[in-house]
């Protein structure tokens, strides 16, 4: 009876040890593949950097170039407010207060950040 659970036991460790091989091929191959990308997410990350930073330029370009030439709005008989319980609102509800971004890293350094965390676990 022990030499069958010795058996067992033996058995499973050699199917844990294969299974063990082969996912250490597979994140292998991951991490390679990761590598090869690096540049690629690199220079992805900064041109999403550069075109946030161009549309918020634009953005206050467009609204100072509007200002000065806005037309006073006509006074207009006051809208009931909308109610709380629409299932259906015409208007949406502005946020009560924005968060600063001051404390959210930029996006480059979050990638730099994760194949520099990647480099440190394989050393």
């Amino acid at each position: 009876m022990s030499l069958i659970v010795d058996l067992a036991i033996l058995a499973l460790l050699v199917g844990t040890l294969a299974y063990a091989f082969v996912v250490d091929r597979r994140v292998r191959k991951m991490m390679q593949a990761l590598r090869e990308l690096e540049p690629m997410i690199g220079s992805f990350s900064e041109a999403v950097d550069r075109s946030e930073s161009a549309v918020s330029v634009l953005k206050s370009l467009g609204q100072s170039v509007q200002t000065p030439f806005a037309k006073p709005r006509p006074a207009r008989e006051e809208e009931p407010a909308p109610r709380r319980d629409a299932s259906f609102r015409t208007v949406r509800d502005q946020p009560e207060r924005s968060r600063p971004a001051a404390g959210i890293p930029v996006k480059s350094e979050l990638v730099r950040g994760f194949f520099e965390t990647v480099r440190s676990r394989e050393a």
